[in-house]
C-alpha cells in the first residue's frame, strides 16, 4: 500500500481496510487489495457495499471512516459533516454528535428548514366543512394523519373531498 495511513474497517476486520482518505480495499482472496467502487446515495453520501458471511450491506463511508479514525470518547451515536457538504469526509471535517446536536447544526447551516406546525387548514370540497389542521379533519373522517398528509400533498391517490384550504 502507498503512504496512507491505514485500518481495519470495524466490524469488517480481516475483510476491508480503510485509508484516511477514505479509499476501501478488499482483503478477500479473489479481490485482495483491489479498490472497492463509491457511488453516491439518493440521499446524497458517498456509500460502499461490503459483504460479510455471504450478506451484503450498503455503508456510508463517512460513518466508516469517523469509526475507523475519529475519537468518540462520550460515544455519540451520529457523525456530522462540520461544513455541511455531505461528500466531504476529510477527518478534520468529522465529528461525532448527538441527534440533537446534529439538528441543531443542520438548521444552522440552512441544511434543512423547520416545518410549519400543523396548523394548515384543509377544507371538505363535498359539505363546504373546513377543519383547522390536518389533525383534526383526520380525526372527523377517522383517517390516520399520515395517510390524510398523503392525500393532501399529492403523495397518495385523494380518495376523499379534502384539501387544503386556500390561505387567507
Amino acid at each position: 500500500m502507498n503512504q496512507q495511513i491505514w485500518a481495519d474497517v470495524p466490524g469488517y476486520e480481516g475483510l476491508y481496510k480503510i485509508s484516511i482518505n477514505g479509499k476501501i480495499v478488499s482483503l478477500h482472496e479473489k479481490n485482495y487489495y483491489k479498490e472497492l467502487t463509491q457511488r453516491i446515495s439518493n440521499k446524497g453520501y458517498w456509500t460502499v457495499r461490503l459483504s460479510k458471511n455471504a450478506k451484503q450491506t450498503i455503508i456510508l463511508v463517512h460513518r466508516l471512516i469517523a469509526l475507523a479514525f475519529v475519537p468518540n470518547p462520550e460515544n455519540k451515536p451520529y457523525v456530522n459533516h462540520k461544513n455541511g457538504n455531505k461528500l466531504d469526509y476529510q477527518i478534520s471535517n468529522l465529528e461525532w454528535v448527538t441527534a440533537k446536536e446534529n439538528m441543531k447544526h443542520a438548521f444552522e447551516q440552512g441544511l434543512c428548514y423547520r416545518f410549519k406546525p400543523n396548523n394548515r387548514a384543509v377544507i371538505d370540497k363535498c359539505n363546504g366543512k373546513r377543519f383547522k389542521s390536518i389533525t383534526k379533519a383526520a380525526e372527523a373522517y377517522g383517517l390516520p394523519y399520515t395517510t390524510l398528509l398523503g392525500y393532501l400533498s399529492g403523495y397518495r391517490e385523494n380518495k376523499t373531498c379534502l384539501q387544503f384550504a386556500q390561505l387567507k
